[in-house]
């Protein structure tokens, strides 16, 4: 009877593996980000990914509303240019013609901004320490 309990046990955790969504859980980027204010994160923005294309949602009015912008993935080259500065290691980031949202190890700095989450949207001149949002 135990070795039954065990054996129910092992292929109920395998069938909850086996729901999950590897693609978005392997890609740091996806999911919904926000803003802390306070003790509340407020939801900001949703990046999602579909094969290898991403999408972006604005959380605008109580709900997700898809963005039109078009998504490509960051180049260290593009990095560079919102730092000022050669970055060493892997670029892990998404960028339109009016964001780029990046990750970087917890601390990287520029002049007047330190990230404590290790997670940056750069918006026209600001860079935002962004946080996951509990979905």
């Amino acid at each position: 009877m135990i070795m039954f309990k065990y054996f129910a046990a092992v292929l109920f955790a395998l069938t909850l593996a086996a729901c999950g969504d590897r693609a978005a859980s392997s890609d740091p980027l996806v999911g919904s980000w926000g803003v802390k204010d306070g003790d509340v994160v407020k939801p900001f923005f949703k990046v999602e990914k579909n094969g290898e294309h991403y999408t972006i949602s604005e959380y605008k009015d109580g709900k997700w509303q898809p963005e039109n912008e078009q998504v490509a993935a960051m180049t260290p080259a593009d990095l560079e240019k919102v730092s000022g500065r050669k970055e060493s290691g892997d670029v892990v980031g998404v960028q339109g013609n009016s964001f780029a949202f990046f990750r970087v190890p917890v601390g990287w700095s520029v002049p007047g901004f330190a990230s404590k989450t290790g997670y940056v949207l750069f918006v026209p001149i600001k860079l935002v320490d962004m946080q996951r949002v509990a979905s």
